[in-house]
């Protein structure tokens, strides 16, 4: 009987196979070689810087002879200045009017909350937009009531206060972070005190208050002549008395 060698074959097959994998054992397989990453050229357009010296204005206006400050100026040393309004001190600035306050329209008929009182915004150059910059100035404006004919009467010739947006103004005030009236401001307000308006008769140029106001020359007079008449009557009277006390 004769045999038949069924696994010379597969024997053949791994004496064949052998050699491959062995192969694959002993010789490191070719990796292909990297590109070389190539970063593009990106121009990046940044910006450019602010200038924060086109905010700035003079300290004062040395051309000017009151030598205003400028809100700049004013608000460059404001714990000292503020000091000083607050003790009642007076300071000359100059600004453009950038807006005014006018009350809303109360529709007829209806109840409105009243509106604030009057008051207006500088800046220190004539296109400046925005608040972030401007000073607030306030009482600068006493309306007299229409009932009131005496009070009306008694400052009809004095000039009034009268402000127009875009016009640069020179203006005399205490520069306080809290007014007498009810306004506040972290950077510091302007109160009112008067501005400097060209007489349309005369063509002088002179210090101007608003009527009706308690620092007016006018109502000072009117206070001091008061309080004259009042220390007169006192002193009349403690002179009766002790007449009558010599007397008895």
């Amino acid at each position: 009987m004769k045999l038949i060698n069924t696994f010379a074959p597969l024997a053949l097959t791994c004496c064949v196979a052998l050699p491959l994998v062995l192969a694959g054992c002993t010789k490191k397989q070719e990796q292909p070689a990297q590109e070389e990453e190539v970063i593009p050229d990106v121009q990046v357009e940044l910006p450019p810087s602010p200038n924060f010296e086109e905010a700035k204005a003079p300290l004062q206006y040395e051309d000017d002879a009151d030598k205003p400050f400028s809100i700049f100026g004013l608000r460059k040393d404001i714990d000292e200045n503020l000091k000083k309004g607050e003790a009642g001190e007076t300071t000359i600035v100059k600004g453009w009017v950038q807006e005014i306050y006018v009350p809303p329209e109360c529709p007829e008929g209806e109840l409105c909350p009243p509106g604030k009182q009057p008051h207006f915004w500088i800046t220190d150059s004539a296109d400046s937009k925005g608040k972030k910059r401007a000073m607030m100035v306030v009482n600068y404006y006493f309306p007299i009531p229409e009932w009131d004919t005496d009070t009306q009467k008694l400052w009809e010739e004095e000039p009034l206060v009268v402000i127009e947006v875009g016009k640069e103004y020179t203006i005399k005030g205490k520069f306080k972070r809290f007014s007498d009236t009810g306004f506040a401001h972290d950077n510091g307000l302007l109160e009112f005190h008067s501005y400097k308006a060209k007489d349309e008769e005369t063509g002088e140029v002179k210090w101007v208050a608003p009527p009706n106001s308690d620092w007016h020359p006018k109502m000072i007079a009117m206070t001091e002549e008061q309080n004259r008449e009042m220390q007169e009557r006192m002193q009349k009277e403690a002179e009766a008395l002790k007449k009558k006390k010599e007397g008895g």
